[in-house]
């Protein structure tokens, strides 16, 4: 008995002094998993089902209420992807209606406007259709087209449609190195499943050379005349806004910004601003600078980039 008491304690003491080194292997495993997680896609999925939609003069402001109650209005434009979950098949921002399960992709990385419900313009949206079933990922894969998050395994067969972004025919081999829009139905009950996809959609790489919208001109007053405070761009408002075609007018304590249908009412020093007849909040209250220029956070880029 105290022979195999030794044998025991001796035991428990080696874990012991292993454990700390299995506790940070441990760590470093589920790390690195977060990080291969975070790197399966460029993009952001936001499920929910249409609750209203209003049109605009370019665009349809569909809002979108999820499971747990968050709303969020997408701007969706002509230049939006929209497909069928079930067919695959093109949709224009005409067929959206209200009470439609949906879901969008975003880039992560694109900037936001810092107000509630947020306003998104999403690059990719998907109706699911309830009628023909049918699954929808977009990710990234590796050259065994297992998808970077190893949750699918793709057997592309000739049946296999395979298109770019333009919906024009490419090859299996083009698909390599780009995001993929993957329309399925049936998979294997193996680990990671595995299905034949009945579509493929290649997608452009995403820009990161701005905010959509915002031409080399708009960026270009940007780089030379801003600064920086509590970490966001404070940038010229007239200058900006005068570039992107709008009418800039000075009121007593800020300025009215018009444009075809829409007016922004700015005021100096407070974060809420008008658009239209909504209510909607800079990053940063903006600022007079100078005794003569008003100076905005650079978010409203966001807004005006996309009119």
């Amino acid at each position: 008995m105290k022979k195999l008491g030794a044998v025991a304690l001796t035991a428990l003491l080696a874990g012991s002094a292993l454990y700390p080194y299995a506790v940070q292997a441990n760590e470093d495993m589920i790390q690195l998993k977060n990080e291969e997680v975070k790197d399966a896609s460029d993009y952001v999925r936001a499920p929910g089902v249409i609750t209203k939609i209003e049109d605009s003069e370019n665009e349809r402001m569909v809002t979108v209420e999820n499971d747990q109650g968050l709303i969020t209005i997408f701007r969706i434009q002509d230049k939006t992807l929209l497909f069928n979950s079930g067919t695959a098949n093109d949709m224009k921002p005409a067929d959206l209606k209200k009470d439609m399960k949906v879901e969008a992709y975003y880039d992560k990385n694109k900037p936001m406007i810092l107000i509630y419900p947020a306003q998104i313009t999403p690059e990719i949206f998907f109706v699911i259709d309830e009628e023909k079933p049918g699954n929808v990922k977009v990710g990234k894969f590796d050259e065994d087209f297992l998808s970077v998050d190893k949750e699918l395994k793709l057997n592309i067969g000739e049946e296999t449609k395979i298109v770019n972004q333009e919906g024009d025919k490419i090859k299996k081999a083009d698909l390599k190195g780009k995001e993929l829009v993957v329309f399925y139905s049936i998979t294997t009950r193996s680990l990671p499943p595995q299905t034949p996809p009945t579509k493929i959609i290649a997608l452009h790489p995403l820009s990161d050379e701005g905010t959509p919208g915002v031409p080399i001109t708009v960026l270009t007053i940007i780089d030379t005349d801003h600064y920086m405070k509590d970490g966001v761009k404070m940038i010229p408002l007239r200058k900006v806004a005068e570039e992107l075609s709008y009418v800039v007018r000075s009121q007593s304590n800020g300025a009215l910004l018009t444009k075809g249908n829409v007016s922004i009412t700015i005021t100096r020093g407070e974060k809420m601003y008008g658009y239209n007849k909504s209510l909607q909040q800079f990053a940063i209250a903006p600022e007079l600078i100078g005794g003569n220029k008003t100076y905005v956070s650079e978010d409203i880029l966001e807004l005006l980039g996309n009119q």
